[in-house]
């Protein structure tokens, strides 16, 4: 059983909400007409859409389905209800017929798939609703298999980028933690009985030794609450703009993200332009594709230059942020119908910019890893061997 939420009229035309269990929102209609109560809005309870998730590879599978029936000449509720048999998903099944009850209530398929805006995003409705009102839905949903596919590819490459240096740091970081917590007292512990005066260095990793759980436990309470203090509202904007603005600026990190956030940004310009949006409405729109604060503020000044009049070549070349070769190919192709085909050009570059930035930040962290290791091993090693040239000195002494 799912919970509804409703809005109906009573016998006395008087608005009333509440909730009810049904198994569909064809059962819930119909427990509400018993009720004498006129049905004007059912939805599914906020708890029931939070747990109806599907991931992007099952949407991207679906809209390429979708693209296939449409364009063979299958009826949208036909093709729905061909999907919800074959699908083996059961969240999957239950959102597409969902959205075939809402279809066969007289709703557009835009405004069913806007209720559930934890799949479908902005971008995925708003071309949905182009694509409606222009009678091109099966090429749409062609176009959004392939934006879903792109976005995931985008996502693929910064996560590998990043998941790879933190992962190999940690490694060292245990390593080095198991030889100055495990194996430095050890050995040490041999030399204390001989009254010998361990050397500063050895004396020094010694105290990091035991100090070394406090250090890492304060280092990730100081990190979580400036994540938590980032994500409040406690922290001043300007102050969440200008953070935004350093981590674009960090060596290699930064490059890569602003390549790769460009890049989302092109492609969802490149389906909003080709699904017939104009450039203002595609802009609105493609401000979700950006996650960084300093980048979607520079949308929304370019937004405003491009509303006054102002060419959207023009509006992006005042901007300080934005990669400079982004402008500049923006620049020739800034001309009436082209402009859809040249962000898809734009975006294109940019996938293979990022992978190249990629695989040159893999190169370079593995080997300033392995010196960062390499550093402490040796600093380790000095500390074990120093007591025992001591120890050899004192022996040659007597």
């Amino acid at each position: 059983m799912k919970t509804f939420e409703y809005t109906a009229f009573d016998a006395t035309e008087k608005k009333t909400k509440g909730i009810l269990s049904a198994e569909n929102r064809r059962e819930a209609q119909d427990i509400l007409e018993k009720r004498e109560l006129t049905p004007i809005k059912i939805n599914l309870s906020k708890k029931n859409l939070s747990a109806l998730k599907i991931n992007s590879r099952q949407l991207s599978i679906l809209t390429k389905q979708v693209s296939s029936l449409l364009a063979a000449g299958t009826p949208l509720e036909k093709t729905l209800q061909i999907l919800s048999q074959q699908t083996s998903d059961n969240k999957a099944t239950e959102l597409i017929l969902l959205i075939l009850e809402d279809i066969k209530g007289g709703q557009t398929l835009s405004y069913a798939l806007s209720k559930y805006p934890q799949i479908f995003s902005d971008i995925y409705t708003s071309a949905v609703l182009a694509g409606e009102s222009s009678a091109s839905l099966p090429d749409v949903f062609s176009d959004l298999s392939d934006y879903i596919d792109r976005e995931e590819k985008i996502k693929s490459q910064v996560t590998s980028a990043l998941v790879y240096p933190v992962l190999l740091f940690t490694v060292s970081i245990i390593v080095i933690y198991s030889l100055i917590s495990i194996v430095l007292p050890q050995v040490v512990n041999q030399f204390l009985s001989t009254n010998v005066e361990l050397p500063l260095l050895t004396k020094s990793l010694l105290l990091v030794s035991d100090a070394f759980p406090i250090i890492i436990i304060s280092l990730l309470i100081v990190f979580i609450s400036v994540l938590i203090f980032y994500k409040s509202s406690f922290m001043q904007e300007s102050y969440k703009l200008s953070l935004s603005h350093s981590i674009l600026k960090f060596p290699l990190f930064g490059s890569l993200i602003l390549y790769s956030q460009t890049a989302r940004f092109c492609s969802s310009m490149h389906l909003m332009t080709k699904a017939g949006l104009n450039t203002v409405e595609s802009l609105e729109i493609a401000q979700g594709s950006f996650s960084s604060k300093i980048l979607k503020l520079e949308l929304q000044n370019v937004l405003k230059k491009v509303r006054s009049g102002t060419s959207i070549s023009n509006a992006f070349g005042q901007s300080q942020i934005f990669p400079t070769i982004f402008i500049q190919l923006l620049s020739s192709g800034d001309v009436g119908s082209q402009i859809s085909k040249m962000f898809k050009n734009i975006q294109d570059f940019l996938n293979e910019e990022v992978e190249i930035k990629r695989n040159i930040m893999l190169t370079l962290l593995q080997p300033l890893v392995i010196l960062f290791m390499g550093v402490f091993v040796m600093l380790i090693v000095l500390s074990i061997m120093l007591p025992l040239l001591q120890m050899n000195n004192l022996i040659f002494s007597l």
